[in-house]
C-alpha cells in the first residue's frame, strides 16, 4: 500500500488511539485477506466460509461487517446456475470475484465435479472451480478414524442412503451421523478406500494421513492460486478503502489539514 497512506494511519492512531475510523482503517490495510460468502440459500455458506479460513488463511466476512472491506467476494453456486446467480455475479467486482461449484462431493467422482464446473462455467460466463466445504473442515479423530478401520474389517460398505449406515446403539449411532455429516457420501468412500488399499500395501493410515488425502480432495488449493492473481486488486481496492476512511476522518473534523494533505499526495 501507498506509504504515505500507511503513515498517515499510523500517525492518526498515535494522537487517536480510540477513533474507530482509523482503528477500522488500520485492520483493512493490515488484516488478512477478507472473503465475503455469498450464493443461493442452500449452498452451505458458512461451512464454506469455514473451509475458506482453515484452508488457505483468509478472514471470512460475517453478518454485521461492512462489505465494502470485503477484498474478495466468493460466490457459491450449488446445482445448475440460475438466473439470480449470473444476475449477482454481474453486480460483483470481476478482478476479486471467485465462483465456486459448491458441494462438488455430491457428484460423485472429481472428473464429474471438473465437468459440471466447466458446464456451469458456460452460463455464467467465468471460471467455476468444484470445492467440498465438508471436507475442506474435515478434522477426524483418532476414535473415528479406529471406526473406519472397523468398517472395513468388517467388509462394510458405504450405503447410498442414510438411513443404513446410521445404526446401532446411542454412542455409536452417534459417531456414525457425525461422520455422515462431516464427510458425506463420498468422503467415507474415500477414506475406506484408502484404508483398504493402505493394508493391502502394509500401511495403517491414522488420523493425519487420513485428514490430509480428505483436505486434499476438497478442491480448496486449487483456490490459492486464483486468490493470488488478485493481490493487485485487492491492494488496489483496500487503498481506496483506506483513503475512504481518511476522507471520512477529515469531513468529521478529526485532523482534517493533515488528512487532506495527505490524500493530494495519492493517487487514487
Amino acid at each position: 500500500m501507498d506509504p504515505v497512506l500507511l503513515s498517515a494511519v499510523d500517525e492518526i492512531l498515535r494522537r487517536h488511539p480510540d477513533e474507530p475510523l482509523a482503528r477500522r482503517a488500520r485492520r483493512v490495510r493490515d488484516g488478512p485477506v477478507r472473503v465475503a460468502v455469498r450464493g443461493r440459500p442452500g449452498a452451505g455458506r458458512d461451512t464454506l466460509a469455514r473451509a475458506l479460513r482453515d484452508r488457505l488463511g483468509v478472514a471470512p466476512i460475517v453478518p454485521g461487517d461492512d462489505l465494502d472491506d470485503a477484498d474478495v467476494w466468493c460466490h457459491a453456486l450449488v446445482g445448475w446456475p440460475r438466473s439470480e446467480d449470473v444476475a449477482a455475479l454481474r453486480r460483483l467486482p470481476a478482478d476479486r470475484t471467485v465462483v465456486v461449484l459448491a458441494k462438488a462431493d455430491t457428484l460423485g467422482d472429481p472428473d464429474a465435479a471438473l465437468e459440471r464446473a466447466r458446464e456451469c462455467a458456460a452460463v455464467v460466463g467465468v471460471p467455476v472451480h468444484p470445492v467440498s466445504a465438508v471436507l475442506g473442515c474435515v478434522d477426524l479423530s483418532d476414535d473415528e478414524v479406529a471406526f473406519l478401520h472397523g468398517m472395513v474389517d468388517a467388509d462394510e460398505p458405504v450405503p447410498s442412503m442414510a438411513a443404513t449406515f446410521v445404526v446401532g446403539d446411542g454412542d455409536e449411532r452417534r459417531l456414525r451421523t457425525g461422520l455422515l455429516r462431516r464427510l458425506d457420501q463420498y468422503g467415507l468412500l474415500v477414506a475406506t478406500d484408502e484404508i483398504a488399499v493402505a493394508r493391502e500395501e502394509g500401511r495403517r493410515p491414522g488420523a493425519r494421513d487420513l485428514n490430509r488425502l480428505l483436505v486434499a480432495e476438497s478442491g480448496f488449493a486449487a483456490l490459492r492460486p486464483v486468490l493470488d492473481s488478485m493481490a493487485a486488486a485487492v491492494e488496489a481496492h483496500r487503498r481506496e478503502v483506506v483513503a475512504g476512511l481518511l476522507d471520512r476522518l477529515a469531513a468529521a473534523g478529526v485532523e482534517r489539514d493533515p488528512i487532506e494533505t495527505t490524500l493530494a499526495q495519492v493517487s487514487r
